[in-house]
């Protein structure tokens, strides 16, 4: 049992730096350029569904924007109701109806072998055309709300990155769950060992919160098309630009971009579980293995520090100590980056476990076969 703890815990410390070295080489936003040559288009397109609580606000934000101002053809918007039994609609053409630059689409169902989101993507980006050359396309959540320079600061983080697609999570809304402190720092580790921010890892890192990409090297890859059936749709996507030659940086956006989708704690737990059932294809086994590893991982400095003081075997203490600073280090270094709020790091082993407990939950759902999301079933 000594050399279980001691062999955890080692992989505590190692597992501590990659994150902490990971946060490091996301990209700060840049400030928009002083230059007599005309910025490019942008095109918004935001999916929506059963979202009139917080349209509203999305849409101001966008319309808002000061890359393009009112009149401008540099900034078009495109929402599309998906489905929605509520005032999404309403509220989408009363915008529209106030300003040229925004449309609204509406589709009812995604065809046989589309995601839901997906699918009102690729029917938001169909519905803008024709493009124009050097064109960006922003694919931007509904329960986001972009502050005025978003979409011009992301551009010039691109442009000065050579990037093709850049992402940024939004940041908590005032009076935030416990979703921020408990949840976010490990869930951003565990997408983070299997999607590196800089692109170069098994997979490119993306948060579909806020993604812009090239509408050249979107059209590239497929599009969404090509993405018709995924449900993590922000990884995939990335990953297939990195994998066709393209470059892709997460960026930090989290000042200039707010969620409420990860608000109450509850919804937070579902989007989570979502996310990682979509990411493990549904595989139960695959969930329960995360899920059991996870807790290992999130309680064993402690219990190798524990163990190493009540039973005098310095060494094992001292590895448990160092696994459990490491530990509350790179929780303290994520919930920095997602504006978690201080005093984040002595929750490490509790937010891990729990996270752990996330997983289990999405392995039994997906034993089920079925999942559901925003009131839609859907098959795993």
């Amino acid at each position: 049992m000594t050399g279980l703890l001691a062999s955890a815990a080692t992989g505590v410390v190692y597992r501590s730096v990659r994150t902490v070295a990971q946060t490091g080489r996301i990209v700060p936003l840049s400030e928009p350029p002083e230059s007599p040559v005309e910025p490019p288009r942008v095109t918004v397109v935001v999916p929506a569904r059963n979202e009139a609580a917080v349209l509203d606000g999305c849409l101001r934000g966008v319309l808002d924007q000061t890359h393009g101002a009112a009149g401008s053809s540099l900034l078009r918007a495109v929402v599309v109701d998906d489905g929605s039994t509520d005032g999404t609609g309403e509220i989408a053409r009363a915008h529209a109806a106030a300003d040229p630059r925004l449309t609204v689409e509406r589709v009812d169902a995604p065809p046989a072998g589309w995601g839901g989101k997906v699918h009102a993507m690729h029917v938001g980006t169909e519905s803008a055309a024709p493009p124009e050359p050097g064109e960006w396309l922003m694919f931007l959540d509904a329960d986001t709300v972009p502050a005025p320079e978003l979409v011009s600061r992301l551009v010039a983080t691109a442009e000065s990155a050579d990037a093709d697609l850049v992402s940024t999570p939004g940041g908590p809304p005032a009076g935030h769950s416990a979703t921020w402190p408990l949840l976010m720092p490990s869930g951003l580790q565990l997408i983070g060992e299997n999607a590196d921010p800089n692109g170069r890892g098994r997979k490119a890192f993306a948060i579909g919160h806020c993604i812009l990409v090239r509408r050249s090297h979107y059209e590239k890859v497929g599009g969404w098309q090509a993405l018709a059936d995924r449900r993590n749709e922000d990884i995939a996507i990335a990953t297939l630009v990195r994998d066709s030659g393209g470059t892709t940086r997460t960026v930090d956006g989290l000042d200039h971009l707010t969620t409420s989708g990860m608000d109450p704690f509850q919804q937070g737990w579902s989007s989570f579980r979502k996310s990682f059932v979509a990411g493990t294809g549904g595989s139960a086994p695959v969930l329960a293995a995360l899920g059991v590893g996870q807790v290992v991982a999130s309680l064993a400095a402690p219990a190798a520090a524990i163990a190493g003081i009540r039973g005098g075997r310095r060494g094992l203490a001292l590895l448990g100590a160092a696994g459990w600073l490491a530990q509350g280090a790179a929780h303290a270094r994520t919930g920095r980056f997602m504006r978690a709020g201080r005093g984040v790091a002595a929750l490490a082993p509790v937010s891990g476990a729990l996270f752990g407990g996330l997983l289990l939950d999405g392995a039994l759902r997906a034993r089920r076969g079925v999942t559901s999301w925003k009131g839609r079933r859907t098959s795993i």
